[in-house]
């Protein structure tokens, strides 16, 4: 499968993190619903995970910061499982 050029970038409206696979298989659901995250109102994708069971990692949560307030918000334990995750935003040390 080929990537696209952007693959792995962190853009400055969006941060990224981390994942475990069984963190994944509890996020992936959530596709296009709305977190916090860093103090910020984000959408969560996870499209890219789909079909999670071909998906062979790394799985790098995308949480991108605009039009949050038109999606539909994520239950508290999907909040209280994104708060834990280490969120990478533009310009950041790794």
């Amino acid at each position: 499968m080929t990537r696209p050029p952007n693959f792995n970038q962190i853009h400055p409206n969006q941060a990224t993190a981390i994942c475990t696979q069984v963190q994944a298989k509890q996020l992936i659901n959530y596709d296009h619903h709305r977190v916090t995250v860093l103090e910020k109102m984000g959408v969560l994708l996870t499209y890219e995970w789909m079909p999670i069971e071909e998906h062979i990692g790394p799985f790098v949560l995308t949480v991108v910061f605009h039009h949050a307030d038109a999606h539909p918000p994520a239950p508290d334990e999907i909040q209280t499982l994104v708060n834990g995750l280490k969120f990478q935003v533009r310009g950041q040390p790794r």
